[in-house]
């Protein structure tokens, strides 16, 4: 088998999440078609760095795949992209070696949350950024995102019935930033803003809910004092609701 490191942009809004599925449409089950058709063999592996949710995008979700034909690196991406949907593309191939593993070797992840309050969205912006309605304080969830900085334990922040050895996580940077007309998403909203999270790891739905609980807090439903107690002691309800899936985007993988 020849191994080879992918990395794999994609809109995730028609897929019912990056895990293969039995009958759904999902990120992985159509990277493993492609590899089929391509080494003309059912005898491929794929695995990848996480498992984002239905309607999530990545712009860099990196994967290790294993085939039974060696092609050029230089090659790969090419023929994989002609067999993909237009909405996943393979932007990067390299030869991988056999200890590479893209969930244990990696160092930390970057997952980007994009929201706008502008109530002038545009209808192009619907699968891409989530709209939060109303005033919100910007400052004051900046300063939320500095206390999720550290060690802490997330079980506040995971998603119901997850099964993990442990849910402590390390936050190395979290930041909300505020982008206008010259940024990137300059033909869907006046102005958005970007919650950046850099981590050793997340649970399933965390960033979501850290985005959630910011919302609340920026809204006056929570204060700074409660989202440090949800860091520290168990609660009964959440500090918000699990934030849309269409805002969230695997940014990169760093190994």
């Amino acid at each position: 088998m020849n191994i080879y490191k992918i990395t794999v942009s994609y809109k995730g809004t028609r897929y019912h999440g990056f895990q293969v599925q039995a009958e759904d449409l999902t990120i992985q089950g159509e990277i493993n078609s492609a590899l089929k058709i391509l080494s003309k063999s059912e005898d491929v592996k794929s695995v990848g760095s996480g498992r984002t949710d239905a309607g999530v995008h990545a712009l860099a979700q990196v994967m290790r795949i294993e085939i039974p034909v060696d092609i050029p690196a230089d090659n790969l991406a090419r023929a994989m992209n002609s067999m993909l949907p237009e909405d996943i593309r393979v932007i990067d191939a390299v030869v991988a070696p056999e200890n590479f593993h893209p969930i244990f070797s990696a160092k930390s992840k970057e997952y980007n949350y994009v929201f706008s309050n502008d109530s002038m969205l545009s209808p192009f912006a619907n699968d891409l950024l989530t709209y939060f309605p109303g005033d919100l304080d910007i400052e004051l969830m900046k300063k939320g995102c500095a206390i999720f900085c550290g060690e802490h334990d997330f079980s506040n922040y995971q998603c119901v019935g997850t099964e993990v050895e442990s849910t402590v996580r390390k936050i190395m940077s979290c930041e909300l930033v505020r982008l206008d007309s010259t940024g990137h998403w300059k033909n869907f909203a006046s102005e958005y803003y970007v919650f950046k999270v850099i981590g050793n790891g997340f649970l399933k739905q965390m960033v979501r809910l850290m985005m959630g609980a910011l919302i609340s807090l920026g809204k006056g439903k929570i204060t700074l004092e409660d989202l440090e107690k949800s860091l520290k002691t168990p609660l009964k309800n959440r500090l918000g609701p699990t934030a849309p899936p269409q805002g969230l985007y695997l940014k990169e993988v760093h190994y």
